[in-house]
């Protein structure tokens, strides 16, 4: 449990609060995927997502959220077309395992959209 702002900006890093670390990418899926990477793996540190937008045109379309191959979240499924946004969270919506690249999976189309996602350094 955070106990202070000091030690959630420690434990979070202050980047996220006072702006310049975050980092950009899009996602530019055509068609359903088995596994797409959206940011490449850096060695010695997490992928936080801090925002996205989703879309995806087509009946019951899913997409799923990975670090590597380990499922950060269950599939995300749109009823008819796929619209999701995630509202930009400095403690972050998932993260990848150090060292792993966060990917996303697709069924049923195509995901389009973009990430803002922070590095953060694994001690």
């Amino acid at each position: 449990m955070v106990s202070s702002t000091t030690t959630a900006l420690a434990e979070l890093g202050d980047t996220a609060f006072g702006g310049g670390g975050q980092k950009f990418a899009s996602i530019d899926q055509s068609a359903a995927a088995a596994a797409t990477v959206i940011v490449a793996a850096v060695t010695g540190a997490r992928i936080r997502i801090l925002a996205a937008v989703l879309t995806g045109v087509g009946s019951s379309i899913t997409v799923t959220l990975l670090s590597d191959a380990t499922q950060l979240t269950g599939e995300i499924t749109g009823a008819t077309d796929l619209n999701v946004t995630l509202p930009f969270n400095p403690a972050g919506w998932v993260q990848t395992e150090a060292g792993e690249a966060f990917k996303i999976t697709s069924t049923n189309g195509g995901v389009n959209g973009c990430v803002v996602y922070d590095e953060v350094a694994v001690a």
